[in-house]
C-alpha cells in the first residue's frame, strides 16, 4: 500500500514555492528599478562604455538566473498542485460511500 498522501505538507510547500516565486517578482521588479534610476537620469552620462557594458552584462546575467528560478519554482508548484489535486480525487474514489 503506497504511503499516505501529507496534504498539510503539500499546502505548505505549495504556498512557500507561491511566496518564492513572489519574491523573485519583486526583487526582478527592483532591479530594473535600479537599472532605470542609474542609467537614465542626467547623471548617467559617467555610465558609459566598459563600466556601463560590465554593469549591464552582470544585471542580464542575473536576470537570467533569477528567471530560471522562477521558471523551475512554478514548474515545481504545478506539480505540487497537481499531486495533491490527484491525491484528493484518488482519497474521493476510497472513501465508502453509505
Amino acid at each position: 500500500m503506497p504511503p499516505e498522501f501529507d496534504y498539510q505538507a503539500a499546502d505548505r510547500l505549495s504556498w512557500v514555492l507561491k511566496q518564492f516565486i513572489e519574491k523573485i517578482d519583486w526583487f526582478l521588479w527592483l532591479r530594473s528599478g535600479q537599472r532605470k534610476a542609474l542609467l537614465s537620469t542626467p547623471n548617467s552620462a559617467n555610465w558609459q562604455g566598459a563600466k556601463r557594458t560590465h554593469y549591464e552584462h552582470d544585471l542580464a546575467r542575473q536576470r537570467a538566473a533569477l528567471i530560471h528560478l522562477r521558471e523551475e519554482a512554478t514548474r515545481l508548484k504545478a506539480q505540487v498542485d497537481h499531486a495533491t489535486t490527484q491525491a484528493h480525487a484518488q482519497h474521493a474514489q476510497q472513501k465508502p460511500r453509505n
